[in-house]
């Protein structure tokens, strides 16, 4: 009996040990088993363990996972792939060159150095920007510094040549802040000596140059002063200046007369007698004022600085004027039609009758 269930238990291994290798030789070469060998291999190339048989799962059911475990890990190597290439991309925009071999690492790890390296290049990037934008800004600054430094010596400069003075040279100092403390210094020096000048003169001013000589009909004063480097200049340009003056009120006083004959002659309406006598009084005035005035007074002041200052009185009798006046008048043909009319007048004769005055006739 023993040697019979000995025998039954011999013959059931051996079946079962050729019916499960019968069946291995036989899954081995099925196509099921053959697509879970080659995805096996395909996520283990991806850097993963593939998810292994529980218990009697029969291969339909693997082949269904490894398939979901390849799918997962192709995307998440797509998205691995594609966040790489997007960090390469800004490394580049920024300058740089992604220093991570991909064969030597992991994607975690390559990430993880190329976000450090992204990184490290921003900041490099903002610190140069910064330290750009940092000169630019001196750099304006400085630009604004020398213009405003230019417009500043150009003012002063100015200011000298407006007070009659030459600036000193640029050549004279080291730098421009030296050359407008200089220029600086030499407009109070001038303004000192301006000062002075001024109380000098007016101290010299003579009493008849502040409160002239009382004019009349008969008689005109005016005054003048210059301040000339020379002696002669400086009396010529003040008798100049006391002439001017003169042609000023000589030609108020003979047009208000022109006015009075054209009016009491009834020639108002006559714009072309009335500009003829005007334009006669414009040349009696230029004639008058280069001869027929005396000098009433003069005085003459040294200043500090070698130039000279000259106050001068002129007298002008107004009759002389007039008699010019009466002269041309009756001399110009364009007012020989109506020169009787002229003559008629109460102001016509009032400058006939200041002329005989004048010259005892």
């Amino acid at each position: 009996m023993k040697k019979l269930l000995k025998i039954l238990l011999v013959t059931f291994v051996s079946t079962f040990f050729i019916l499960g290798t019968y069946n291995i030789a036989q899954a081995s070469s099925h196509p099921t088993w053959i697509e879970i060998k080659k995805i096996r291999k395909e996520i283990v190339a991806l850097g993963a363990e593939p998810i292994k048989r529980k218990g009697l799962q029969g291969d339909s059911k693997l082949l269904k996972i490894l398939e979901k475990q390849l799918k997962e890990l192709k995307e998440k190597q797509k998205k691995v792939e594609a966040l790489k290439e997007e960090i390469k991309k800004e490394i580049e925009a920024l300058g740089g060159k992604p220093k991570v071999d991909t064969s030597d690492i992991d994607d975690d790890k390559e990430i993880i150095a190329l976000k450090k390296q992204l990184q490290d290049l921003k900041d490099k990037n903002k610190k140069e920007k910064e330290e750009a934008k940092k000169k630019e800004k001196e750099k304006k600054k400085a630009e604004e510094k020398k213009q405003n430094r230019a417009e500043a010596i150009q003012s002063i400069k100015k200011e000298i040549l407006f007070l009659g003075e030459t600036p000193i040279s640029e050549f004279e100092v080291n730098n421009e802040d030296e050359y407008i403390t200089a220029l600086k210094k030499q407009i109070e020096e001038i303004k000192l000596i301006k000062k002075q000048e001024e109380e000098d003169i007016a101290q010299s001013i003579p009493s008849w140059f502040i409160k002239m000589p009382k004019g009349s009909e008969k008689v005109i004063y005016v005054r003048g002063t210059a301040v000339v480097d020379t002696l002669q200049g400086s009396i010529d340009s003040a008798t100049n200046a006391a002439l001017r003056e003169l042609g000023k009120k000589l030609e108020t006083r003979l047009n208000s007369k022109v006015d009075d004959i054209v009016r009491q002659a009834g020639m108002g309406e006559d714009i072309v007698t009335k500009s003829e006598m005007n334009r006669v009084s414009s040349i009696v005035v230029k004639e008058v004022t280069i001869s027929g005035f005396e000098v009433a007074d003069t005085k003459m002041v040294k200043l500090d600085n070698g130039s000279y200052r000259c106050f001068v009185l002129l007298e002008y009798p107004v009759a002389q004027a007039n008699q010019a006046f009466i002269n041309r008048i009756e001399r110009q043909s364009k007012l020989q039609k109506n020169l009787s009319a002229i003559k008629d007048t109460e102001a016509f004769k009032e400058l006939e009758e200041m002329v005989a005055e004048f010259t005892g006739a």
